[in-house]
């Protein structure tokens, strides 16, 4: 992550999470992070629980790579039997000069005299909702429904319809088989769902503890006949309730091998890093040795249910390569987080074409003409364009389909290149005469423009054709900036129009 406020090299301890607040109308929590000297405050989108575990060490603000010390204390324990009560306790922290207490809510119980202590986002980080996706959902009121539909059969086996909404890295087994494990469940359900209507409510983590069965590998603290469970690293005895599972999807197809040689073949740029980490530098503290990593959270069920993935249509497989494959690279650095998803996705890559070497119908037509137009002006070096459908968005969207309700509409994204280097993008709609603008977005820094491009059509089609706003102010904390363009009259010549937006542009840049 950027700003990271300790040192190279240092690592630094999780020492404490705050409960979870709104922010710009996004879920954000703030921790605490013990370095050489002192403690500092971090501030994550909500999602980012997922990384973060007590008493893990971090560097240089990669999150999502952190260690245990190789002495940790790391134990079974069997605690099915206990009743757990939630309580809220709080750390006296002095952190950025002041000294405050911090609030977190802890289930505690008790067992042969001794006290067991479980934060309660460890059990939703590590426990309930063990994936980007699950995480982002958990937050929101019965959102589950929208990414698909279940029902049982007289066998008592579970099918499973996901929408289109739900991506297809996450139909992999495990993903399916957790996902199975709550929806079979009651009293799991029922805690998923306790905690999203708490926050909207009570703006604060509140939830029963309702397993039946909690058996657990963990790394703990024990001090005076008090058990603090830091960080749960399996957890057993996990019951599907069916006896096997059947999913359906629009990305599950049947694949066919065929003698023809591939359109496109993806490469992956090398990352070329002058920043070297050095352990000896000042700062340096803690040996390497002294560190293990150990960041997997393994689940153990007690059956194997079988998941039948019921495959419709055909996906075509091409080994081959001729003289008309075309080649995209794509940027190693081009990874995504805040995606629904349960993990990193490496952005596709992007087939830009020559302005000069397109020519289409329609209403995008006149677009095109003017960045043809524009080509030509000064201080512009080069034009290209990208013409693609826009994604589907959420369940019940339609503005991703022209008016007939069938045809796809389409966009295209001319990305303008300066003669000083410096990139923008003009994003054009079919627009249908509704009064939508063009919108202009540019960089202060290096940025990935085919996620960029898919983050702003995605909002674009939730918002049922309007720019949302809100997603757009949240882009400038990435360093990115948009303004809209209106059309201007029909009764202009398309020379005037290229003037005006050649104008805009650079009024802005």
């Amino acid at each position: 992550m950027k700003d990271w406020p300790f040192q190279l090299g240092e690592k630094v301890k999780l020492y404490w999470v705050d409960k979870p607040y709104k922010l710009n109308n996004k879920w954000m929590l703030d921790a605490y992070f013990k370095g050489h000297k002192e403690i500092k405050k971090m501030t994550f989108d909500w999602a980012t629980i997922h990384f973060l575990a007590f008493g893990r060490y971090y560097k240089d603000g990669n999150i999502n790579n952190s260690e245990i010390r190789k002495n940790a204390t790391i134990v079974d324990l069997d605690l099915s039997s206990i009743v757990f009560e939630m309580i809220e306790d709080f750390l006296e922290i002095e952190a950025e000069g002041s000294k405050k207490e911090i609030p977190t809510k802890v289930f505690v119980g008790y067992k042969d005299k001794v006290e067991y202590r479980i934060p309660a986002l460890e059990i939703i980080r590590a426990i309930i909702a063990t994936n980007r996706f699950l995480l982002n959902r958990i937050v929101e009121l019965d959102s589950l429904d929208k990414y698909f539909i279940y029902s049982y059969d007289k066998q008592k086996n579970l099918h499973i319809n996901f929408f289109d909404e739900y991506e297809e890295k996450l139909l992999n087994t495990e993903y399916v088989k957790h996902l199975a494990w709550i929806i079979t469940n009651e009293s799991i359900i029922k805690m998923f769902n306790q905690v999203g209507k708490n926050l909207w409510l009570k703006e604060n983590i509140s939830f029963d503890f309702l397993f039946h069965h909690f058996n657990v590998k963990a790394r703990i603290r024990n001090k005076k006949h008090i058990i603090r469970i830091l960080e749960v690293i399996e957890f057993r005895e996990k019951e599907i309730n069916a006896e096997e599972i059947f999913i359906s999807s629009r990305y599950l197809k049947n694949i066919r091998k065929i003698n023809q040689p591939k359109k496109r073949k993806y490469r992956l740029l090398k990352e070329t890093d002058d920043k070297k980490l050095d352990p000896k530098v000042d700062g340096a503290k803690n040996s390497e040795s002294d560190f293990v990593d150990t960041s997997n959270i393994k689940h153990i069920y007690t059956k194997n249910s079988k998941i039948n993935r019921i495959r419709s249509g055909e996906s075509y497989v091409r080994d081959e390569e001729d003289e008309k494959t075309k080649l995209y690279e794509i940027e190693n650095e081009a990874l995504r987080t805040t995606a629904d998803t349960g993990g990193m996705d490496k952005a596709k890559g992007i087939e830009y074409k020559n302005v000069e070497d397109v020519s289409i119908q329609g209403e995008l037509e006149e677009f095109i003409e003017i960045m043809k137009l524009l080509k030509n002006k000064p201080n512009i070096k080069d034009v290209q364009l990208v013409i693609k459908d826009l994604p589907e968005g959420k369940k019940g969207k339609k503005f991703s389909k022209l008016h007939d309700g069938e045809n796809k509409r389409q966009y295209v994204v001319g990305k303008i290149t300066m003669n000083n280097g410096k990139e923008v993008s003009l994003i054009e709609v079919e627009r249908e005469e509704r009064s939508l603008s063009i919108l202009l977005l540019y960089a202060v820094k290096a940025i990935n423009w085919g996620n960029l491009y898919l983050k702003v059509t995605l909002g674009l089609v939730n918002k049922n054709g309007t720019w949302d706003s809100q997603g757009l102010k949240r882009l400038e904390g990435q360093g990115v900036f948009s303004n809209r363009i209106r059309h201007k009259s029909d009764k202009s010549s398309i020379y005037d129009k290229c003037d005006y937006t050649y104008e805009k542009i650079f009024r802005d840049n």
